[in-house]
């Protein structure tokens, strides 16, 4: 008998305390902002990228990824050196 006692508290104490529980982690996952990479290797190899229409030349594929994580962009390399030096004719052909 004292067993069973002992059991229904504990669920007792769980049932209590799970709603809990699941509603501050819905408030720390709202409160934490997502996590960047803010360091990229020395490399310097220049891509083109393209978003929304819009062209924008990053000094390397790991500094486009840093700058969509934190813009909330979505870059996608379309040639590996800078976008000024793509022809329109070019473009064209990248059937973006």
């Amino acid at each position: 008998m004292k067993t069973g006692l002992a059991f229904k508290s504990k669920l007792f104490v769980i049932l209590l305390l799970a709603p809990i529980g699941i509603i501050y982690g819905q408030l720390f996952t709202l409160q934490v902002p997502n996590k960047c990479q803010d360091v990229c290797p020395t490399r310097y190899r220049v891509v083109c990228a393209l978003h929304d229409g819009c062209l924008r030349t990053f000094a390397s594929s790991c500094v486009m990824r840093i700058y969509n994580c934190k813009y909330q962009k979505d870059y996608r390399i379309i040639s590996q050196r800078a976008c000024e030096f793509i022809s329109n004719e070019e473009l064209q052909k990248l059937e973006l």
